[in-house]
C-alpha cells in the first residue's frame, strides 16, 4: 500500500499513474486507487514490464507497468 506504480493501457496507449491504498482512503479522481479494485488486484506482486489483462465493468483492459515507485 502506498506504492505509485505508472501502467499504461495498451489498446489506447494512455499513461496513468496511481497510488495503492486502503479502501477508506481511496479517490480514483485524485489518483487513489483501492487495493480492493479489480485493476490494483492485477498489478500487485507485479514489476515492471509485466503485462496484465483485466476485467473492468467497460470490458477487457489490457495494461503494462512501466513504473513502480514510493
Amino acid at each position: 500500500i502506498l506504492n505509485k506504480v505508472t501502467i499504461r493501457n495498451l489498446k489506447n496507449n494512455t499513461t496513468m499513474t496511481y497510488t495503492l491504498v486502503s479502501e477508506s482512503e481511496a479517490d480514483f479522481k485524485s489518483g487513489k486507487l483501492s487495493v480492493s479494485t479489480p485493476i490494483a488486484k492485477a498489478l500487485i506482486g507485479k514489476k515492471i514490464g509485466d503485462k496484465v489483462e483485466v476485467q473492468v465493468p467497460a470490458g477487457m483492459m489490457e495494461l503494462e507497468i512501466v513504473d513502480i515507485g514510493i
